[in-house]
C-alpha cells in the first residue's frame, strides 16, 4: 500500500471498528495501561488498513460477540482481533506485506515458483508471519507434493487438447491464477529492489 491508501485504511479501520466498539463502552483490557491501549489501537489501525469496510464490518460484529475480560465488557485483545481478521478477509496477495515480498525476493521464493509449491509457501507466510527455515519449507514442499503434481497432469492434458471435466477446469484456473499472484510479488519485489 503506498502512503495515501495506507491513511486511508486506517481511517477506515478507526471509523468502522474502533470507535463503534468504543461508542458501545467495551473499556481497555486490564492487563494494558492507558498508553498500551492507545498503541494497540493504533497499530491494529495500521495493520487491518488493507481490510474492506464490509470486512472491517464483519470484524466489528464479532468483536461485539466477543468482548474480553471477566464482565465481557472489555475490548478483544489485538492478537484475538487479527487472528480473527485473517478468517474473515484472507490478505490481498497483490498487496504483500513485508516479509513476505523479501521472501519471494529471496532464492526461498524463486525455488517455490520454480517447483510450483509457491502458493502453499504463500498461505503459510500470511498465517506465521516469520521466515520460514529450511525444514519448514521442506514440509511445506512435501505437503503440496500432491497438489504440485496434479496441476503438473492437468497442464500437460490441458496443452494436449484433452477434455477437462469441470472440477479439472476450476482447479486449473484456481491454481494459475494463485501462481500468478505469487509471481506477481516476486516481480513486485524485485522491482523494488532494482529501483
Amino acid at each position: 500500500m503506498d502512503e495515501k491508501a495506507q491513511a486511508e485504511g486506517e481511517r477506515r479501520v478507526r471509523e468502522r471498528l474502533i470507535e463503534p466498539l468504543e461508542r458501545l463502552g467495551l473499556a481497555r483490557p486490564t492487563t494494558l495501561t492507558k498508553a498500551q491501549f492507545e498503541t494497540m489501537k493504533r497499530e491494529l489501525a495500521q495493520r487491518l488498513a488493507p481490510m474492506t469496510g464490509p470486512a472491517l464490518d464483519d470484524l466489528r460484529i464479532w468483536c461485539e460477540r466477543n468482548p474480553g475480560g471477566k464482565g465481557r465488557d472489555r475490548f478483544p485483545i489485538a492478537l484475538k482481533i487479527m487472528e480473527q481478521a485473517r478468517d474473515v478477509q484472507e490478505p490481498d496477495s497483490t498487496d504483500a506485506s513485508p516479509l513476505i515480498r523479501k521472501v519471494f525476493a529471496h532464492e526461498t521464493g524463486r525455488v517455490a515458483i520454480e517447483k510450483g509449491y509457491a502458493p502453499e509457501l504463500l498461505k503459510h507466510l500470511k498465517k506465521k508471519r516469520e521466515w520460514p527455515g529450511a525444514w519448514t519449507v521442506k514440509e511445506i514442499r512435501e505437503a503440496a507434493d500432491d497438489t504440485v503434481r496434479q496441476f503438473r497432469d492437468l497442464e500437460m492434458r490441458d496443452a494436449r487438447g484433452d477434455a477437462l471435466d469441470r472440477d479439472d477446469q476450476k482447479f486449473l484456473m484456481v491454481r494459475r491464477a494463485a501462481i500468478r499472484a505469487c509471481q506477481d510479488i516476486a516481480d513486485l519485489s524485485l522491482g523494488e529492489r532494482a529501483g
